[in-house]
C-alpha cells in the first residue's frame, strides 16, 4: 500500500495560537489524488496539539484559549508569566525545559503547563476520512494546530520550529454496514 505524507514546517512565536491548517490538508488530499482513504493528521511535538474545531470564528478561538489557560495555571517562573499583560493563574511546577536529557537547546524555560494542555485541550495526532477526493469535515469543521508553548525570541528561549505532518493512506474500498 503505498501512503502520501506533506510537511507543514512553520515558526511560532506566540505563546498560545491557533494555526489553520484546513486548505494545507485539503491540498494535500486534491494532490495525492486519493478518492477514499483516511488523512492522519499528525504534530511532532509535545506542547502542540492538532483539533478538528471551528477556527473560522475568531471569539471562540480567544474563549478556548482563555480557558485553557484559566484552568491549567502556567508555571510562575515561565517567560509569558512574567509578562506584564499576562493576567492568568500561576502555580510552581516542577518540569524545567533543561532537565530533560534530550533537550539540546538553550532554553532555561517552565512549561510543565504547555504539556498538560497539550494533553488536555488536543491530540498529537487526528483521522479525517477521504471520500471523493476530498476531505469529510462537517460544515463548521476545521483543522488545526493548537500552539500551547510558542516563543517570541527574547532571552534565551528562541522561537519554535514546528512541523505538522499530513499522512493520506488510500482504501480500496468502503463498504457501508447496513
Amino acid at each position: 500500500m503505498k501512503a502520501y505524507l506533506k510537511e507543514i514546517k512553520f515558526s511560532s512565536d506566540e505563546y498560545a495560537k491557533f494555526y489553520n491548517l484546513t486548505e494545507e490538508v485539503k491540498k494535500a488530499v486534491e494532490k495525492s489524488g486519493v478518492g477514499q482513504g483516511f488523512i492522519v493528521v499528525n504534530t511532532k511535538h509535545t506542547t502542540l496539539s492538532v483539533v478538528v474545531q471551528e477556527i473560522s470564528e475568531p471569539n471562540l478561538l480567544k474563549d478556548i484559549l482563555n480557558f485553557a489557560l484559566s484552568c491549567t495555571p502556567t508555571d510562575r517562573r515561565a517567560h509569558q508569566a512574567n509578562k506584564e499583560d499576562f493576567s492568568h493563574p500561576t502555580c510552581d511546577y516542577t518540569h524545567r525545559c533543561q532537565d530533560n536529557p534530550f533537550c539540546n537547546e538553550i532554553d532555561e524555560d517552565y512549561n510543565a503547563a504547555s504539556h498538560i494542555r497539550s494533553m488536555l485541550y488536543g491530540h498529537p495526532s487526528v483521522i479525517i476520512p477521504i471520500q471523493d477526493n476530498k476531505a469529510v469535515l462537517g460544515k463548521y469543521q476545521e483543522v488545526a494546530a493548537l500552539e500551547f508553548d510558542g516563543r517570541d525570541g527574547s532571552g534565551k528561549n528562541p522561537i519554535r520550529k514546528r512541523t505538522v505532518q499530513i499522512w493520506i493512506y488510500p482504501i480500496e474500498e468502503i463498504v457501508e454496514l447496513k
